[in-house]
């Protein structure tokens, strides 16, 4: 996660209260029907289920391996969902389609299933939802799970000209208002039970916005072809490559790939691109952030073959990195959460996603830092085969690549920014080293904004100073297995306390603290000349 160099603050306006509308109606064919959502709302992502890990321990061989679980209920929740839009009060409209009933899932440990266990127990057909009553307890039991809440006996609408079936369904959620309804059509829609929520932000009593559901969107609604593509007309894939341009990486079809896309299924506005390691989801529309992402697929693929060089991985990757780039601040924040809208990106290892605020009236040399910072996060998430890494070597090789210059293939590392920190507290720098080094994950963002960004200026200094400044000058050789012994300790062991206590073993702490004070004083030129990709090789 990647903090400013320098404290900032923070202005919030107000957002007067306006009561839930519905906007003019338009189709959407992934959906097969036509509708009308909420007024000045946007369309906003689901986020991907979150990855909850276990270790597991053989009890007569003592071999561990590792198990990637999920919620059923998240699994399931993305397959009923077809939509949200939220507008500027906060007003939250979901729309989802009850094809099958939430299955029961042998749980693998925990509360939480495997994808395979989940998979395998919603292809059950008694699970299918089909054109059953409006009062039948499975659809009702369905409209449960699905608001997460506790239904009440349906209420029936007179229906508008195009709705066969209508209700609504009264939920223990006081903000919130659910409506079943069947569309009137020869076309298949008409087979379907669809569900509108409302979750009301501003204080407008549910029955104003039940009588705009009948007078607005109900009486609008109708069936329209539906499309077999998993996004629709309005997601189309950012092109990036011209007549003369490098020849395109074969693109392969990936499970996470084609979540990321479905995930913006129904979305007016938000776009994918992509490269062979990468899937962008955006909604950017100026010509400024479009082109970024195309220069984002141009160079990442020389970025991850030179952090291979820099840190080799573990194992081969096999997932697909998610990159999801916002527009808007607000619904970056509220895609983030509030423990991190503070920032301007973030790596989000639960949801295997990266989600970086787009640069707008900043320059767009702002974006590429958070990209490479936070790309390298997500790189070496998998390289490391998702061992827990020490904070001061994750953000400190973040905030060395957040500075590479990608130019004609070839990757290096300068000086950044954070130079100017470091030097002018160098001091304070070098006597931090020790305690930073066994800093836990908490620790290392704990404190006000200054003592963090002296962390990472920190950080960065040690990973500086062990990647260029050390291949420099023989007379830092004793440090020259800090690194490897790390990486091959953590690999071995798979414990982060292990690897820094064998990378430091034999290490006088006194003596790096003065050679590292004494590199940053007068030795930085030599230093420069240093290609760490290369040094790395030998």
């Amino acid at each position: 996660m990647k903090l400013p160099i320098l404290p900032f603050l923070v202005f919030v306006a107000g957002i007067a209260a306006a009561a839930p509308s519905f906007k003019a109606e338009k189709p959407y064919p992934a959906i097969g029907l036509k509708f009308k959502t909420l007024s000045g709302g946007n369309p906003e992502p689901l986020k991907q289920a979150q990855t909850h890990t276990y270790t597991r321990t053989d009890n007569q061989t003592g071999a561990t391996d590792e198990l990637e679980l999920f919620s059923a209920r998240e699994l399931w929740y993305a397959t009923q969902h077809l939509g949200q839009w939220r507008d500027k009060a906060g007003n939250l409209m979901i729309l989802g389609r009850a094809d099958y009933a939430l299955p029961k899932v042998r749980a693998t440990a925990g509360t939480h299933v495997s994808r395979e266990d989940f998979e395998q127990a919603a292809a059950d057909n008694k699970l299918r939802i089909g054109q059953v009553d409006i009062t039948d307890n499975r659809l009702l039991s369905w409209v449960g799970d699905f608001a997460d809440a506790k239904p009440g006996e349906p209420e029936k609408i007179r229906c508008p000209f195009r709705i066969r079936d209508a209700a609504f369904v009264p939920t223990d959620h006081p903000q919130q208002v659910a409506c079943l309804f069947r569309i009137k059509s020869q076309l298949p829609a008409a087979d379907d039970w669809y569900c509108l929520i409302i979750e009301i932000a501003d204080g407008t009593s549910s029955a104003k916005v039940r009588k705009d559901i009948e007078t607005q969107f109900l009486a609008t609604i109708s069936a329209i072809p539906r499309s077999s593509t998993t996004t629709r007309a309005d997601n189309k894939e950012l092109k990036t490559f011209t007549p003369g341009a490098r020849t395109p990486e074969k693109i392969a079809d990936h499970p996470s790939r084609d979540a990321a896309k479905k995930s913006i299924a129904n979305m007016a506005g938000w776009w994918y691109a992509e490269t062979a390691d990468y899937i962008f989801l955006s909604d950017v529309r100026s010509s400024l952030g479009k082109n970024l992402v195309k220069t984002f697929q141009t160079i990442l693929p020389d970025y991850r073959k030179a952090l291979k060089k820099l840190v080799p991985p573990f194992v081969e990757q096999t997932d697909v990195n998610v990159v999801r780039i916002f527009e808007n601040e607000a619904d970056y924040k509220r895609h983030v959460g509030p423990k991190h809208e503070f920032s301007d990106g973030i790596w989000n290892p639960g949801l295997r996603e990266l989600a970086i605020l787009s640069c707008g009236n900043k320059k767009a040399e702002e974006t590429m830092d958070i990209m490479r910072h936070e790309g390298f996060h997500q790189y070496l998430f998998y390289a490391a085969d998702k061992i827990i890494v020490s904070t001061w070597l994750n953000e400190g090789y973040a905030c060395f690549c957040e500075g590479a210059v990608i130019k004609g293939g070839r990757v290096s590392f300068p000086e950044t920014g954070r130079v100017d920190q470091l030097l002018r507290e160098l001091p304070a720098a070098t006597a931090l080293i020790p305690k930073l080094i066994k800093t836990s994950h908490e620790g290392f963002y704990a404190g006000n904004d200054q003592q963090i960004s002296l962390k990472y200026a920190t950080a960065w200094g040690i990973v500086y100073f062990l990647c260029k400044g050390v291949p420099s000058n023989r007379k830092y050789e004793a440090y020259a297995t800090i690194l490897p012994d790390y990486w091959k300790t953590l690999k071995e062991t798979r414990d982060c306390e292990k690897a820094n206590e064998a990378a430091f073993e034999g290490v006088s702490m006194e003596k790096f603290q003065k050679d590292f004070s004494e590199f940053w004083q007068k030795g930085r030129n030599a230093a420069r000349r240093i290609d760490p990709l290369a040094a790395n090789q030998k």
